[in-house]
């Protein structure tokens, strides 16, 4: 098992990912993952390709950080 931290509170043990078909409510795939493993990460094993709508529990966002400073404001 591994831990990950979010913002100043540790989370340790696993996560369980669930794919269900929306109209039967059958589950046709199950992932666990370490904690550590970002969401988005399984998704590809939850689908099973005729999929018409995904739908998750939270949004999974993707964080983009430039490696470039900021430029300084535009002057009129």
């Amino acid at each position: 098992m591994h831990q990950t931290k979010k913002g100043n509170q540790w989370f340790f043990g696993m996560k369980a990912h669930i794919g269900v078909d929306s109209r039967t409510k059958v589950i046709h795939a199950v992932a666990a993952t370490a904690a550590n493993v970002h969401d988005a990460a399984c998704l590809p094993d939850l689908l099973h390709g005729e999929e018409t709508k995904v739908w998750v529990i939270r949004p999974i966002r993707a964080k983009v950080r430039s490696s470039r400073p900021a430029r300084p404001p535009r002057r009129t």
